[in-house]
């Protein structure tokens, strides 16, 4: 059905008149980042090619390749590649897609299409690391201000999580694995098949704000895993129902209001206290997240975000989210220097409720415009109530470099 689908716009394309097109154009980008115990690199390189009448084909070739001790994993694979194309007042984009929505920035409660790739645990940046999934969108422009979009996912694909052998590896899977070791049983779920999911939103631009409604009938990217006896789990990936609610408003030239606000209806939840995995249980949850962008006169960047996270019927603590209502604040500094070629920056993480939190100070130079340069600190503070989802990995503190090379 999706071959189909990519072959439709060829078909479509045929019965009009184009002008002559335009050259195709490769580019791509080679990103290597090591700290004390491991390394990292990223290859990704993209054929694009634009044709009359808004058509667009990208294909991106990827490549990872990462090293900690003695534990090394590489792949290559068809990375974010699609065929974009106008009808009338529809665009249609067909393909392997990576589509970023919602109003946070770093945490999103509406970012839910595509999943994580966790290979080098919290270490990874936002964008960067997004699995790209099979799908296909259709946006339809009932006038210059709003818009309708449909997302349409025809196979499944779950999260690609850090290895047991990584320093990455949480509590949770390690408890799991040693079960495993010693003879415990785990029915699991295909994390690869044909299952449909759906995202549609209606879209609004105005003058000074935006508004988006989304509603989402997807499958959970991380696999929930309950204990049914002590040798024996299961490992599902449950439906993940939501409506939400996102935007902005323009305060003023350089300062901008966020905000996101969410409803999972009857979610499913992995449960693991006193550090065992027990039996699942299901609940509603909420999500609010109100955050400001604010460029100051001498160029500094501030962006503050606080979210808040709420499961009513709370059974037992998560490996996400220990206690029934949580609070998150985000903060980002941005300062630049020498003609905005070098640039101090501040990014950090906090957990208001269990105290955790996540820092990652850098310096980062435009060497050239092809070679970026950049070096700083990674710490995952721990929790001063509990051992949480971040603190557990307190010992992994660590300097980094990075280089960044622009083709």
């Amino acid at each position: 059905m999706l071959f189909a689908l990519l072959l439709l716009p060829f078909a479509l394309a045929a019965e009009e008149e184009q002008k002559e097109p335009e050259r195709p154009q490769i580019t791509g980008w080679h990103s290597w980042r090591y700290n004390t115990f491991s390394s990292y690199d990223q290859l990704r390189i993209n054929f694009e090619r634009e044709f009359a009448r808004g058509q667009k084909c990208l294909v991106s070739a990827n490549g990872l390749y990462y090293q900690e001790d003695n534990n090394k994993t590489w792949s290559a694979y068809v990375g974010e590649s699609y065929y974009k194309f106008k009808r009338g007042r529809f665009d249609f984009k067909l393909g392997q897609l990576i589509e970023t929505l919602g109003s946070g920035d770093k945490m999103s409660w509406c970012d839910k299409i595509n999943s994580r790739r966790y290979h080098n645990g919290l270490a990874n940046e936002y964008n960067r690391d997004k699995k790209e999934q099979p799908a296909a969108k259709v946006t339809y422009y009932v006038n210059k201000r709003m818009s309708i979009d449909a997302h349409y996912l025809p196979i499944f694909q779950a999260s690609e999580m850090t290895s047991i052998y990584s320093k990455w590896a949480t509590a949770f899977q390690t408890y799991l694995a040693t079960a495993m070791f010693f003879g415990a049983r785990l029915h699991r779920e295909d994390d690869t098949r044909l299952r449909e999911q759906y995202h549609a939103a209606f879209n609004a631009a105005f003058k000074r704000y935006e508004i988006r409604y989304h509603y989402y009938r997807m499958k959970e990217r991380i696999p929930v895993i309950e204990a049914l006896s002590d040798t024996t789990f299961r490992w599902t990936y449950p439906l993940d129902e939501t409506v939400a609610v996102d935007g902005n408003y323009q305060f003023g030239k350089d300062f901008l209001m966020r905000y996101e606000l969410a409803f999972t209806r009857d979610k499913t939840y992995a449960t693991f206290r006193d550090g065992r995995i027990g039996r699942h249980f299901r609940s509603d949850q909420y999500n609010l997240l109100l955050g400001t962008d604010k460029t100051f006169k001498n160029s500094l960047y501030c962006n503050v975000q606080g979210l808040v996270s709420y499961i009513p019927d709370m059974a037992a603590p998560t490996p996400l989210q220990i206690y029934d209502a949580e609070t998150y604040l985000t903060l980002q500094l941005r300062k630049g220097f020498r003609s905005e070629t070098l640039f101090v920056e501040f990014n950090g993480l906090g957990n208001l409720t269990t105290g955790e939190y996540l820092l990652t100070p850098q310096i980062s130079l435009q060497k050239t415009d092809w070679l970026k340069l950049v070096g700083g600190v990674h710490l995952n503070g721990r929790s001063t109530e509990r051992l949480g989802p971040i603190g557990q990995f307190d010992k992994n503190n660590t300097a980094f470099v990075e280089t960044h090379v622009i083709f």
